[in-house]
């Protein structure tokens, strides 16, 4: 008809220019790859899964990250872009992050502050919630296994008119009492004062007011009580701790011809009750974290894309070791622009931030990717980063020091991969941070913050994917090698640090390889890591270790319903090991897992 207008069509979609930067290496996991994994926790996923190194203090304690020779305050974690990393610690316990709850879980490797300001030096683990419109269906999960293990977990999605809902719930358990040996000349001991107990909800809802508008609501509420057990140098510990986070957030997007908004909120509240009775200690402390963002990117055409946006957060904490609760106030103001030009990409990131008043120095990066031929790809990013000092380096008493210097820094890299389906990648990077805060002991008798040190950190990460199809089974095979060397530049005389030497707990070498063989509902899973010696603080050395793990599925696939059975075995060589000095590991153990959805 003559006065028939064609509008052009409109398509939600989810924008990636700062989740995943141009330049940089990226590993992913999605939803359906992680059910296949028998980890309850995240800690314990990129423990076996990655080439990351996890500082964990055994089975049920706490576990942090290693990215790149970096501390553990030096990775940026957020859960659907928001970050949720402590401010009086710095970084997060990736033993309390659940699987269940998480969608797709991504690593982006290398700096990432122009995106997403302090603590993103050593890269970016982002944790996201996918919308996405399914049947009504429900979810049921449970495990048993060595050391009093026992999980439960449940999953729903519903939908009441344009009302997408969605609700998980996890318990677990373990009384995590394997047996170690601390030398071959005496006894086994069995770890004792080691309990684990964690449950967890996150309530989700999704509406869609228009075709080209989403909104959406997310509350988690997570509890876990643990007790710590003693190290092999001591003969017993009572202390405990209690972890609770309350995590809130809103989500908003709109679409237009050209356009796209976006703002998201969040409101978080975590606290750490920590006692050990024969200490006569009963710590309380807790923080706040209120914290909202708009951006809008702009699509100037088919080749070019800009964003521009700004955050502010306001977070306050407490504990009886700081004199007064101390209180931040964070505003930044950030933007990128990608120019495609054929077969390449190129990315500019822009980010200033005020912190408390005070001007945080621009940070910029510069990222670019693209093929050199069919089956060869290059890129290669420069960044300026940086990581605010933390609450209890500026404020603990005694000890804080309020004048500490932000940690900051200029790191480059540079991968090339060959192949497509079947692929071999290298990435070279290379960072100094400059002014990095020691704790050192005083002539007064307690431990004070300092900007010590100068860290270089430089070296080879490599990849490897070998696909094999066959009529009905497959054959995947990948891994890799890692060789980091983070060394101290500046002589330290408290504590005693030579120029040149390695960090504390910075392995040089990771080896890591992964086997998969599928048959028909059959799947066998078999992945090996050796980690390399590592220095502790006591001027002592972690031998280098290797740990197997086994685990095999079998699919029952049903109309209405599908289950799934797992079998796995964990340290199938038996290997003693520790990562963390005096901090033992269980050695073989066993795990046993149903899984079953009901489809409408």
């Amino acid at each position: 008809m003559a006065d028939t207008t064609v509008l052009p069509k409109v398509e939600i979609t989810e924008t990636i220019l700062r989740t995943n930067s141009t330049g940089t290496r990226t590993e992913n996991w999605n939803a359906e790859q992680l059910e296949q994994f028998s980890t309850q926790n995240l800690g314990e996923l990129l423990q076996q899964e990655s080439g990351v190194f996890i500082k964990t203090y055994g089975l049920g304690s706490s576990a942090t990250i290693a990215l790149r020779g970096g501390s553990a305050g030096h990775t940026a974690v957020l859960w659907n872009g928001l970050p949720i990393q402590s401010p009086m610690l710095g970084l997060l316990d990736f033993s309390l992050m659940p699987l269940n709850f998480i969608d797709e879980a991504n690593i982006n490797y290398g700096g990432g502050s122009s995106a997403w300001g302090s603590g993103a030096i050593g890269g970016v683990i982002s944790l996201k919630n996918d919308f996405e419109k399914q049947k009504p269906s429900v979810t049921l999960q449970s495990s048993i296994g060595s050391f009093g293990q026992y999980d439960f977990q449940l999953k729903t999605n519903y939908q009441v008119g344009k009302i997408i809902g969605r609700t998980r719930f996890f318990y677990n358990e373990a009384e995590n009492d394997f047996t170690y040996q601390i030398r071959t000349d005496l006894p086994k001991v069995k770890q004792a004062n080691a309990q684990l107990e964690q449950k967890g909800l996150l309530q989700e809802f999704f509406y869609t007011p228009k075709k080209n508008q989403e909104l959406s609501l997310r509350f988690w509420g997570q509890q876990t009580n643990r007790q710590i057990p003693p190290t092999i140098a001591q003969t017993r510990s009572s202390a405990s701790q209690k972890d609770e986070a309350l995590r809130g957030s809103i989500h908003w997007k709109l679409i237009q011809n050209k356009m796209v908004w976006k703002a998201k909120s969040g409101l978080f509240k975590e606290t750490i009750h920590y006692k050990d009775p024969e200490r006569l200690t009963d710590a309380l402390s807790y923080f706040w974290n209120a914290l909202g963002e708009v951006e809008g990117e702009y699509f100037l055409n088919k080749n070019q894309q800009l964003l521009i946006g700004g955050s502010h957060s306001w977070t306050y904490a407490n504990i009886e070791n700081y004199a007064t609760p101390p209180q931040r106030n964070q505003t930044a103001l950030f933007s990128l622009f990608r120019q495609k030009v054929q077969n390449w990409n190129f990315q500019i990131n822009g980010r200033a931030e005020l912190v408390d008043g005070k001007m945080i120095p621009f940070i910029p990066s510069f990222g670019f990717d693209g093929k050199l031929t069919d089956l060869l790809t290059l890129q290669g990013k420069i960044s300026r980063n940086y990581r605010l000092p933390t609450f209890n380096d500026l404020y603990w008493n005694p000890g804080g020091n309020i004048d500490l210097l932000p940690e900051i820094g200029w790191g480059q890299e540079v991968g090339i991969t060959a192949g497509q389906e079947s692929s071999y990648s290298a990435t070279f990077f290379n960072r100094k941070i400059n002014n990095w805060v020691y704790w050192s002991p005083t002539d007064q008798g307690f431990w004070s913050p300092q900007n010590l040190s100068q860290v270089w950190s430089r070296g080879l990460e490599q990849r490897f994917d070998w696909v094999f199809n066959f009529e009905k089974s497959s054959l995947k095979i990948n891994g890799g090698y890692d060789f980091i060397l983070s060394t101290n530049q500046i002589a330290i005389s408290k504590p005693s640090i030579k120029e040149g030497e390695q960090l504390w707990y910075a392995p040089q070498h990771r080896v890591f390889g992964k086997m998969v063989f599928s048959y028909q509902n059959f799947q066998f899973n078999y992945n090996h890591q050796l980690t390399g010696p590592a220095r502790t603080p006591n001027f002592s050395t972690l031998e280098k270790y290797h740990v197997g793990n086994f685990s095999t599925s079998f699919n029952i696939p049903r109309k209405w319903w599908k289950g799934k059975i797992f079998l796995s075995i964990n340290n199938i060589w038996g290997t003693d090991y520790s990562v963390i000095e005096y901090r033992p590991m269980p050695g073989r153990n066993y795990q046993l897992r149903f899984q079953l959805k009901i489809n409408k």
